[in-house]
């Protein structure tokens, strides 16, 4: 059996840092979450308990007795496989130009950005496993010049020459300094007061980047977080040729909020891009894994339909989805309105199975491979 990775994440109450914490639950990480709002974090860590082991601790991390408790919680799980330095300071709001910019600010700017975390990572050293991997959350502002972002955009700077440093200095840990764009978060808005940020995209964008960091065979370096799952996902000449970049399957639903309930927090997806604001309609789009397309002639249809739920043919369209348990994404999918058409199966194509219809009358069918079973066992 696989070991759960154990990750730290700092600034983990909301934005990117939530956002992360969601995905990686339903992957079965256990967290460890940091935040200064001790109320918005134990809400996230209530949330993410349902899916995951998780350890909330609210504080600020350019506090050492806030870094102490960390390393305690961090050995009591055992060790971390990560850390994902988030926790930013904006600096002064509306943003100054530098010939204004207050002194003891920027130096409180620096504080959170640069020093607290080399300070985490110093206190942290003996609690890291072997090829622990460290994500240090950077930006453009700390490559580009733009006005009034000087004083965010120098601590982001120093801490990308911190990090490449760092790389050199530990070979055997996988250093990242990874750019997450422009998002649609508290403090991007707090940037522009008053000014409407609905043009930018939701954290969840640029989760599958900093995912592929986690699991895949980088090495250390800076990256921007929504290059990543292009490359990664799909071979670069068929994007470059204006092959396809996206499956995306519509749904038109009765009833949008039991729908909405079903997909994002049954299945755990993680959103997109929302519009649920929206005066013309409500529309949501949200993250499903890998997406592809299988084409089922009617015997093979029928077969899977022998199998699964043997009462009820699914018709020409359903849903198929790998899920880490089919038992624990079953329960979820029922408790959010779904009705199981069958027990789970072992398949002859290796797979537990067990097959859902929705409230709206669609099949799901979740699957988990199995490959020491076939459906004669």
């Amino acid at each position: 059996m696989t070991r759960s990775q154990t990750i730290l994440i700092t600034g983990a109450s909301r934005g990117l840092g939530l956002a992360l914490a969601r995905d990686l639950a339903h992957r079965g990480w256990t967290l460890l979450l940091d935040a200064r709002g001790e109320e918005a974090l134990e809400a996230a860590r209530a949330e993410l308990a349902h899916s995951t082991r998780v350890v909330a601790l609210a504080g600020d991390v350019t506090d050492s007795w806030h870094r102490e408790a960390l390393v305690a919680a961090a050995r009591e799980l055992g060790g971390l496989d990560a850390i994902v330095n988030n926790a930013s300071a904006l600096g002064t709001s509306p943003l100054p130009p530098l010939l204004n910019y207050s002194l003891d600010g920027l130096e409180g700017v620096f504080r959170t950005n640069v020093v607290a975390p080399l300070a985490l990572l110093q206190s942290l050293r003996g609690e890291l496993k072997p090829g622990a991997r460290i994500l240090n959350i950077t930006s453009d502002a700390g490559v580009e010049a733009y006005p009034g972002w000087g004083g965010y955009g120098a601590s982001k700077a120093a801490l990308e020459q911190l990090s490449h440093v760092l790389a050199a200095e530990q070979p055997d840990w996988r250093v990242y300094w990874v750019d997450p764009g422009d998002m649609r978060t508290q403090m991007h808005q707090e940037a522009y007061p008053g000014e409407d940020i609905s043009d930018r995209p939701l954290p969840e964008v640029s989760v599958p980047g900093l995912v592929e960091l986690l699991t895949g065979d980088l090495p250390s370096g800076r990256y921007q977080a929504r290059d990543l799952p292009q490359s990664a996902a799909q071979p670069a000449d068929a994007a470059q040729a204006g092959g396809v970049k996206e499956l995306r399957l519509a749904l038109t639903v009765e009833d949008f909020d039991a729908a909405l309930a079903l997909y994002r927090d049954g299945l755990g997806l993680p959103t997109l891009h929302d519009w649920t604001d929206s005066e013309t309609g409500r529309s949501i789009v949200l993250a499903a894994g890998v997406g592809t397309i299988e084409l089922l002639d009617r015997a093979d249809a029928a077969y899977t339909d022998s199998i699964e739920s043997p009462a009820q043919a699914a018709g020409p369209v359903r849903l198929a989805l790998e899920a880490a348990s089919v038992d624990e994404a079953s329960s979820r999918l029922q408790a959010h309105g779904a009705e199981p058409l069958g027990e789970v199966v072992h398949t002859s194509w290796s797979t537990r199975s067990q097959r859902l219809r929705t409230p709206d009358g669609l099949h799901i069918s979740l699957y988990q491979p199995d490959p020491g079973h076939s459906a004669g066992d």
